[in-house]
């Protein structure tokens, strides 16, 4: 299938790099971006077409377009894209708000469109593995779990930061959605959130590029813990924050009535998992990297983003996306996955300016086992 890209920003170019070295069932032929030094980089990268956005949207031969802009724009470039006829992928979240989301969901429907959205490291052997773990009974009936997102601030690192401290950004819109997607193929959808907040620092300073040591003026709450529940009755505690210097918190654990689970990293693919079936015992270590999708990358190149030693197969849900759209059948990175996603990440914002719980707007059925067959299916 023939694949446009709209946004050159910084996590484009693993999508170029994956498309061309890994996924076997499309073609990203051409790229946009409103700053066209941006979209032209990457053109003569990759030897792909630079157009206009409106030139890609309307180009005849495109039949789904990866949206990479800011999340702020999600909403207003994935509706574009699915009223110029075409299936549409977007990076995470599907936007910043619900009721926007939902409106996309039912615009592709009304089309009859694929709708697909970030993140597919779910997909990956970590996610999977555990699932396999939960699904056969190991640990038995999941009744609590912790979740932890904690980082310095993205201004240490990233050159232009200002959208991670305003509307539309803030720990829980950038890295919720890795965390959450996991849990709901994990434990089925969730049904009520209780939230409070902090803003710690009112102003970051650059640490990087042509803007080095810049402020940036802090809009948002910065620090969101929350108290999920679950429709199976797991009541999990989450932790996300942009002002926490260091901490030892693990990604992802899950408390049955038979054991305990530690799931690695939901930001990436691979990853070791522990897990622990006797009353304090020790922990096993499983490792995942004989799986497809959990193997390592190692790689010198100075093009990417990607860092050496870990799993990143960005893009497969993009072709599992087009393997669906060939068969007819539902994508696992769909657009009812991602509202329901969208929907936890809005109510524990909403929830923490109202300071109290609130109950979700959305479900989701239970999202099937990624095998082995179906991920070699898709890889060169």
């Amino acid at each position: 299938m023939k694949v446009g890209i709209i946004g050159c920003g910084n996590i484009a170019d693993i999508y170029f790099k994956n498309s061309q070295k890994y996924f076997n069932n499309f073609d990203i032929i051409a790229c946009a971006d409103i700053k066209e030094d941006a979209s032209v980089h990457y053109s003569k990268l990759y030897g792909v077409e630079n157009l206009s956005v409106d030139k890609l949207l309307n180009h005849s031969e495109i039949e789904l377009i990866i949206n990479l802009t800011i999340p702020d724009v999600h909403f207003e470039v994935s509706q574009s894209i699915l009223q110029a006829g075409k299936h549409s992928y977007s990076e995470k979240p599907l936007s910043i708000e619900f009721n926007h989301g939902k409106q996309l969901l039912d615009l592709s429907k009304e089309k009859n469109l694929y709708l697909g959205c970030a993140p597919d490291t779910f997909l990956g052997a970590g996610i999977q593995e555990s699932k396999k773990i939960l699904e056969n009974n190991i640990i038995g009936n999941i009744n609590m779990g912790s979740i932890a997102m904690g980082v310095a601030g993205h201004e240490i690192w990233h050159p232009n930061p200002d959208f991670y401290y305003k509307y539309g950004g803030g720990p829980v819109l950038d890295m919720g959605p890795y965390y959450f997607t996991a849990l709901v193929n994990l434990l089925g959808p969730a049904k009520s959130v209780y939230s409070q907040s902090r803003t710690v620092y009112n102003k970051r300073i650059i640490g990087s590029g042509s803007r080095k040591d810049e402020e940036v003026i802090v809009d948002i709450p910065t620090t969101l813990v929350s108290q999920i529940e679950f429709d199976n009755g797991a009541l999990i505690d989450s932790f996300f924050s942009f002002d926490t210097w260091k901490h030892n918190k693990n990604h992802i654990e899950l408390y049955g009535d038979k054991g305990s689970i530690n799931i690695p990293d939901p930001n990436t693919f691979g990853g070791s998992i522990n897990i622990c079936t006797s009353k304090n015992g020790e922990w096993e270590t499983i490792a995942t990297d004989k799986n497809n999708l959990g193997k390592i990358n190692i790689h010198n190149s100075k093009k990417t983003n990607e860092n050496p030693g870990i799993a990143n197969y960005r893009g497969i849900g993009v072709s599992e996306m087009v393997d669906s759209i060939n068969n007819k059948r539902l994508n696992r990175c769909s657009g009812e996955l991602s509202l329901h996603v969208l929907d936890i990440l809005d109510t524990i914002i909403k929830s923490s300016e109202n300071d109290k719980k609130l109950q979700l707007r959305s479900s989701i059925n239970e999202v099937s086992y990624f095998g082995e067959d179906e991920i070699s299916k898709l890889l060169n």
